[in-house]
């Protein structure tokens, strides 16, 4: 009887909270006709933040229902679904005075979050993941990397660029990857555009499959494995940072951590594997005039570089130290999941599933079978080393 009131009352705030969007955008589109549009001040950011930051805090209140979180509900994965379900629901002119806000979820807060998701963690953890969980990220990287550039030139008639921003995306992490090789590479907007729809279609995809693969697996079939092992699996495979985080903390906070961890292998592989393409003329790919120049672009390095890994680790360090104290940590994790939720509510808002199957019939079949290579590859070695 108390979880069916309190499953009432998340039901009227949702509905409360829905129905004063509309309040939020119209006071954001007032504001947006008075501001200039080449400059946006961070002011108006933080106001069109607001209505994504109460659903967001929403999507964390349901996702505590006792039903709810006895059935693995993740508050980031209720969050993303909102936004893609608002995405592909709401016409694009009620959405786009918000647009901001969803960028500085998108980008800031996110990465805010996931250094902050450093207090969680100890070096401890890193000695309990093993050889295997910092072996396993590396070795699906570089075989994930080398595969789909080969296949993506050679079977699917991709130039050599596309191939390996599209390439990047799935080996490395994500969007974030992708458009830091499109960089280095000098490929072109359409390539880069094309190289993040299809890892926003693939990674969404993963998110929502492995905690059901994980159950599957355990629970079906009886396979033996743990909830650690399934993380540094997770965290080897899956595309980007907050869809790591969301899947590992749908199958339970061990998988969550370990995911984070070994996914943070791959984040801090992305400066050296920039610097690699950068002094790699072949990668260029085209004339040899672009092969002669381009990567050298060191500023263009310096920015592609993912500077909140470090800060993940920075974190972790303080936390390892006990330079936290006790009493703070419960409310600094509420708050980064709050950040969290609030960035995977932005990212459902950017994803709009008539522009993903725009992509491309080449590029998006290049990143299925990176897919089903990270899935069953991933599985293979994490079985033979950890």
């Amino acid at each position: 009887m108390n979880i069916t009131c309190f499953t009432d009352q998340a039901a009227r705030r949702t509905l409360a909270t829905f129905l004063s969007l509309p309040v939020f955008v119209m006071a954001a589109t007032s504001i947006s006709t008075a501001s200039s549009a080449s400059s946006v001040s961070w002011r108006y950011r933080v106001l069109t933040l607001a209505p994504l930051g109460a659903v967001a805090w929403l999507a964390l209140v349901i996702a505590s229902v006792p039903a709810l979180a006895r059935l693995g509900v993740s508050p980031l994965m209720l969050a993303m679904c909102a936004g893609m379900i608002a995405c592909n629901v709401l016409p694009r002119h009620w959405l786009a005075p918000l647009a901001p806000g969803m960028q500085l979820a998108r980008q800031t807060l996110l990465r805010l979050g996931v250094a902050l998701y450093g207090l969680r963690l100890t070096f401890g953890s890193i000695e309990a993941l093993g050889a295997g969980g910092i072996l396993a990220p590396l070795l699906m990287l570089v075989a994930t990397l080398a595969f789909g550039t080969w296949a993506g030139s050679r079977w699917f008639g991709l130039s050599r660029r596309e191939a390996i921003v599209v390439s990047a995306g799935s080996a490395v992490c994500g969007a974030a990857a992708a458009i830091a090789v499109a960089s280095i590479v000098r490929s072109d907007d359409r390539e880069t555009a094309v190289a993040v729809a299809t890892v926003v279609l693939f990674g969404t995809v993963g998110m929502l499959v492995y905690p059901y693969l994980y159950e599957l697996a355990t629970s079906v079939w009886h396979w033996q494995i743990g909830q650690r092992a399934f993380g540094i699996y997770t965290g080897a495979t899956l595309h980007e940072v907050a869809q790591v985080i969301a899947a590992g903390k749908a199958v339970g906070d061990t998988t969550g951590d370990a995911a984070v961890l070994a996914k943070m292998v791959r984040v801090l592989a992305l400066g050296p594997l920039l610097l690699t393409l950068a002094l790699w003329p072949a990668s260029h790919g085209g004339s040899d005039d672009q092969a002669r120049g381009a990567g050298r672009d060191w500023a263009k390095l310096r920015a592609a570089v993912p500077w909140f890994a470090l800060g993940f680790v920075a974190v972790m360090a303080i936390n390892s130290f006990g330079m936290v104290p006790a009493e703070w940590k419960p409310g600094l994790v509420a708050f980064d999941n709050w950040l969290l939720a609030c960035a995977m509510l932005a990212i459902g808002l950017h994803t709009r599933i008539s522009d993903l199957l725009r992509a491309g019939r080449k590029p998006i079949m290049l990143a299925a079978m990176l897919f089903v290579f990270l899935v069953a590859g991933g599985a293979a070695v994490c079985a033979l080393i950890l």
